[in-house]
């Protein structure tokens, strides 16, 4: 045997196992697909911010004014930390469905937005004086 046809043999062999190993790899440790989900962030905050105009009243003084932009920044902070919890439970990645442009289909990429609103809820409106 000449020492090319014998090169091109060890060449082809090692080529050929190295296919063969990563098939049987790929098999057995299939590629890790990150996990999606997506949040209606765009009508969580309709709500909150509908519930805070529905407090707004004429000849509000400025503590009353100044309590409800607290209000409003308290949600912020409840709503990022509503997400890192539903983040944790899923065990994935949350996106805006702002940001989605298309889905194969609605499970595949779940919507987790009653979730989050469960966690945080609108400010209610206080009963009329």
């Amino acid at each position: 045997m000449s020492p090319l046809r014998i090169s091109a043999l060890t060449l082809l062999t090692t080529l050929l196992t190295g296919a063969g190993l990563a098939v049987a790899w790929l098999h057995f440790q299939p590629l890790a697909m990150p996990r999606l989900a997506r949040v209606d962030l765009g009508s969580l905050v309709a709500r909150q911010q509908q519930a805070l105009v529905q407090r707004i009243q004429p000849g509000m003084t400025v503590d009353e004014q100044a309590r409800l932009f607290e209000e409003a920044k308290a949600f912020g902070v409840q709503l990022d930390a509503a997400l890192d919890q539903v983040a944790q439970e899923c065990r994935c990645a949350l996106i805006n469905s702002a940001a989605l442009l298309k889905a194969s289909s609605a499970v595949a990429v779940p919507d987790l937005t009653a979730r989050v609103a469960e966690i945080v809820r609108p400010v209610a409106s206080p009963a009329a004086k």
